[in-house]
This record gives C-alpha cells, sequence and structure tokens, in this order.
C-alpha cells in the first residue's frame, strides 16, 4: 500500500518546498519572534524529558481558535509497530501546530504544523533528540480509517519507512 502517489525524488523535492515554505510562513516567523525561550535556549540545549518545546507552548499560547478541519486529529496517536505515541493537542490558523512525541519517555518536537493539501489535512513533525536528529513525519489524516498514515523519515540512518498512527480511545 503506498500513501504517497509520488516517487522518492519528487517527495524529497516536496519535502524541502514545505519546510522551506513553512519556514518563510508568517506563522512561523511571528512564533520566532513572539517566543523569548527559543532565542534564549536552542533546541539542541533543550531537555530531552521536556514534555513540551517553547515553540509548541508559543503554539498554545498564539491563539485558541483550533480551526474545524484540525479539529479532526486532536488526540493521542499510537504507532502500533512500536508503541511510539503522537499526541496532538491544539493548533491555529496558519499552520501552527502544539505536538508532542514518546517512545515510550519525551522526545523532543523541534517543529511541528499542519496543512491542507491533496484533499487531505496534513501533519508535518520534525524531532530533534538524543537518536532523532531531524526525524520527520509526514502524515494524511484519513477520514474513513480514523487514521494518520505517511512518511517517517530517520536521516541518521538514512531511511524511510512507511506508518500508521491509530486513535487512542480516551482515558477516562
Amino acid at each position: 500500500m503506498r500513501f504517497f502517489p509520488i516517487g522518492p525524488r519528487r517527495r524529497s523535492s516536496l519535502l524541502l518546498v514545505l519546510a522551506v515554505a513553512l519556514a518563510a510562513s508568517p506563522g512561523c516567523a511571528k512564533r520566532e519572534t513572539e517566543s523569548p525561550a527559543k532565542t534564549a535556549t536552542p533546541a539542541s540545549a533543550a531537555p530531552a524529558s521536556s514534555s513540551s518545546s517553547p515553540s509548541a507552548t508559543t503554539a498554545a499560547a498564539a491563539s485558541t481558535t483550533t480551526p474545524a478541519a484540525l479539529k479532526k486529529v486532536l488526540g493521542r496517536w499510537l504507532r502500533e509497530d512500536g508503541g511510539y505515541v503522537l499526541e496532538i493537542k491544539n493548533g491555529a490558523p496558519g499552520g501552527v501546530l502544539e505536538a508532542l512525541y514518546f517512545n515510550p519517555r519525551s522526545i523532543h518536537v523541534e517543529r511541528a504544523a499542519w496543512y491542507e493539501g491533496a484533499g487531505k489535512l496534513q501533519v508535518l513533525v520534525e524531532l530533534n533528540d538524543t537518536g532523532y536528529p531531524g526525524a520527520t513525519y509526514v502524515l494524511s489524516y484519513d477520514p474513513a480509517t480514523d487514521k494518520l498514515a505517511g512518511e517517517y523519515r530517520q536521516p541518521a540512518m538514512q531511511q524511510s519507512f512507511q506508518i500508521e498512527f491509530i486513535r487512542e480511545p480516551k482515558q477516562p
């Protein structure tokens, strides 16, 4: 089963274009200027056990209004092939997203964003922690199956994997 109907070379180009567009978007620029913690504490100096990143905290403060399309993916998502958990907590217009990642301990989320493309809601999560330098998830939400599916790229190992996350049931 393929989740992306494009070849690896075009997929890499698409990811590069996406990263540049996100970095240049007004939402990202605003987040950078509003967050003194981001300037004072480089991502490499952030503790690995931190449960939220400065940019994630800023994302929550940036807006309390979550777009309707994004509300569908809020919650905790489990990758069954390894017990990895992606928690999507909040989002705002302009692609701002607050996300946490666990394996099982907290892994630093460097950047997270959402966008609508190819007729689907898509989520980008970039990790930056020990064992995860620059690792990224590019996921599409499938409302029919209520799954997040896509590609996990692990640059340190020079590998990419097709993966799926299923929604974790809400805890009482």
